[in-house]
């Protein structure tokens, strides 16, 4: 017979927002705004402003609006933050410089790049694609997860979506998604090319660093049965299929790391399986951009 996949009950509804609503809840009392040449980008935490102000006497100024970082050109506002930067890190001011850029944007326009680990102290949106893989077996709707590797430098162990990742710099959607397939769940092009347009969801949540603030590309990955994703650069150090009130389970037990949590629950919605009318989806659909 088949077994049919049962939408999330009732309470669970309810659990999934409350853990959602306090997961992301961000409380700004004592927060400054922070603008780049004139634009409004960043957001500070005490520390951050107070260590700006040691830094940059010559650059920085504070008004009523917040700190304003006047540079002569995008190339200048780059090298001052990235030696800034490197400079906090060489004194232990913060961990995990990954030698990797991300775009500072504003809007759809690429201002310049940014070693991606200063984004949280300095409150930058940064952008990342996030792939949910759903696959039937017996006529039960599974997920596919992965188990973060030990040794990432942010959420170690912890369950994530089958492919999640940040847009490098100068890259576009296609190009991260093609990439981290691949890199992590080693997913062929030919699978890739199936994803249907994405949902942008804004992801906002106080971290030890300072501020998470990204735009979060989820797509919804229809993985055939006979594929077996298989992790290509060691980020990844197993994948399991779960079914969906095991998968939500997971997320209450807060075994996956936010971001994964919030991209798994909106798939939830996408396939049905969560009520397009409880306050859950509403708080989601409040997310999107």
């Amino acid at each position: 017979m088949t077994q049919l996949t049962a939408m999330v009950s009732a309470q669970q509804h309810n659990d999934l927002l409350d853990y959602l609503t306090r997961s992301f809840a961000v409380d700004f009392t004592n927060w400054q705004n922070l603008s780049l040449n004139g634009r409004l980008l960043g957001s500070l935490n005490p520390r951050w402003q107070q260590q700006l102000q040691l830094d940059l006497p010559n650059l920085l100024q504070m008004t009523e609006q917040g700190f304003h970082l006047e540079c002569r050109d995008w190339l200048h506002c780059a090298d001052v933050l990235q030696n800034l930067g490197r400079d906090w890190y060489d004194l232990g001011l913060f961990e995990g410089w990954r030698n990797e850029a991300f775009d500072v944007v504003d809007g759809d326009e690429a201002l310049f790049s940014l070693e991606r680990s200063l984004f949280r102290p300095l409150g930058l949106l940064s952008k990342a694609v996030h792939i949910n893989g759903f696959t039937e077996r017996d006529g039960e709707t599974l997920m596919w997860i992965g188990t973060r590797s030990p040794f990432k430098a942010v959420d170690p162990d912890k369950l994530d979506n089958l492919v999640g990742g940040g847009v490098g710099s100068g890259e576009c959607l296609t190009e991260a998604c093609l990439r981290e397939g691949f890199e992590e769940a080693g997913l062929g092009s030919n699978i890739m090319q199936t994803l249907a347009a994405p949902k942008r969801i804004l992801s906002q949540r106080l971290v030890e660093r300072g501020l998470h603030r990204e735009h979060l590309f989820c797509y919804d990955l229809d993985v055939p049965a006979h594929i077996q994703p298989e992790n290509q650069d060691g980020e990844v150090a197993a994948f399991q299929l779960m079914g969906i009130d095991e998968v939500v389970q997971a997320i209450l037990d807060q075994r996956f790391m936010h971001d994964a949590a919030l991209i798994t629950i909106n798939g939830l919605l996408n396939k049905g399986l969560i009520d397009s009318k409880h306050p859950l989806s509403l708080w989601l659909y409040q997310q999107y951009c």
